[in-house]
């Protein structure tokens, strides 16, 4: 059974991280919502807009009749394949509405230094330009921010992946555009303040735990595009994406309007500016074709960094049924030993295999010298045995012309010297034969003596 293991610094004092946020973005990256790319955004009632440009005049009560229906006619809450009531989309919509409040002035961030809204920075700009007599009139702005991905890169080893780099950013347009869209009239105040967020969105995400928790979520969505191109995603572990059931978390259709109008006057000159403002956007979470890889490979037989990382995951774990734990600082040097064990281990087993080899190699020559020498004794003993069994040739009768016969067994009384004693050439030989003593036992004497 395949198990996906999920590690990374503790930060104390900073929001959890939560199963459900990334069953959301696995199922998201899978286009499980939707074939577009999943975010938020708060959009305003365009039908509207006209109604706020034909407002006449610029004293008190032209700015409550704007403020009136800014508060009137709210941004509009939009998700885009994601699921509406998560916790997901909750975070995301709160930390965009948070970001424009602060664009708009309206809310500070708690950073030293501070980072000043488009608005105030606008504001700024004004008191300036009166007090020079350079005011060029009011002034009236409808910007879009939004946060979307930057760069995210992930090195890789096999079934292990590092996340390296995962950079949200926040963008500008004039909200006039279509949502995303980086054309229309440029800003450099509102762009000044994109790029100074964006600059320093590290001191932002631990400011607040609204803004960790959306760098959180970006991290996750980052997570699941990697699973699934490195097809980590098997068929034991889709089915349980598929089966749980994520908290339902209550999210509204809309949420007040931002707008906001300050008149602005310079007594020395009876000089007087307005400044009108209104800000929408939204939040951008398609990783698609911005999550980039590179493959780590090993030096020689030594273990990558996130091998011995990963090894010292799996050597910390509890429990085999534990899903959370603190991987302790001497998890690596175990980490290490483990390794070191492992190649220590697979070099004796490839001597003792070495060996084992050597000596298959030294049994099977000793067997086929053995058996050269069995078949060589073999062959003598029956060369021998031929010769044993082989039938002695017939023994020729001396001085006479009858057929040589076999020599019979002598009885061991005839074989004594007394047994011939007294006998005549002429006797019968005592062996029984039937000859003459001279043409059997007398001939064998006879020619014994003549030896």
């Amino acid at each position: 059974m395949t198990t996906i293991l999920l590690c990374g610094v503790a930060e104390r004092g900073q929001p959890d991280l939560y199963l459900d946020d990334l069953i959301v973005a696995i199922r998201s990256a899978n286009r499980k919502y939707g074939n577009i790319e999943p975010g938020i955004s708060l959009d305003p009632d365009r039908s509207q807009t006209p109604g706020l440009d034909q407002i006449a005049g610029r004293d008190a009560a032209a700015k409550q009749q704007y403020l009136r229906m800014c508060s009137q006619q709210p941004q509009m809450v939009r998700v885009d394949s994601l699921p509406r009531h998560s916790r997901v989309t909750k975070v995301l919509v709160e930390a965009d509405y948070r970001m424009k409040q602060v664009s708009q002035g309206t809310l500070q961030l708690p950073v030293d230094p501070p980072l000043p809204g488009t608005f105030t920075r606008r504001l700024n700009q004004s008191r300036q330009m009166l007090r020079a007599g350079t005011s060029t009139g009011d002034w009236s702005s409808r910007r879009r921010f939004w946060f979307e991905p930057g760069k995210f890169e992930y090195a890789h080893d096999y079934q292990i992946a590092s996340l390296q780099s995962a950079q949200v950013i926040l963008s500008d347009a004039d909200a006039n555009t279509d949502a995303g869209a980086k054309n229309g009239n440029e800003d450099p105040i509102a762009r000044e303040f994109a790029c100074d967020w964006t600059a320093r969105m590290e001191e932002t995400i631990r400011a607040e735990p609204i803004w960790r928790d959306m760098y959180n979520i970006y991290r996750h969505f980052a997570i699941a595009h990697i699973l699934k191109e490195q097809n980590l995603l098997t068929y034991h572990i889709t089915p349980l994406i598929d089966a749980h059931q994520i908290d339902h978390v209550e999210l509204p259709d809309s949420l007040p309007g931002l707008g906001r109008w300050e008149t602005l006057e310079e007594t020395k000159g009876n000089r007087r500016m307005t400044l009108v403002s209104s800000v929408c956007g939204g939040v951008s979470l398609g990783l698609a074709k911005r999550v980039t890889g590179t493959r780590v490979s090993s030096a020689g037989n030594s273990p990558s960094q996130m091998a011995l990382l990963s090894r010292a995951i799996l050597l910390s774990r509890p429990e085999k049924t534990s899903v959370s734990w603190t991987v302790p600082a001497t998890a690596l040097q175990a980490a290490s030993k483990w390794f070191v064990d492992r190649e220590e281990k697979r070099l004796r087993d490839e001597r003792e295999a070495e060996e084992q080899k050597r000596k298959e190699a030294n049994d099977t020559k000793m067997g086929a010298m053995i058996l050269v020498g069995f078949v060589a004794t073999a062959s003598f003993v029956g060369w021998l045995m031929n010769r044993r069994n082989a039938r002695p040739p017939a023994m020729a009768a001396t001085g006479s012309d009858l057929p040589s016969a076999p020599l019979m067994r002598i009885p061991d009384e005839a074989k004594a010297p007394t047994a011939f004693a007294g006998l005549r050439r002429n006797d019968p030989c005592p062996c029984n034969s039937g000859k003459r003593f001279k043409h059997c036992h007398g001939a064998h004497e006879a020619a014994s003596d003549s030896d």
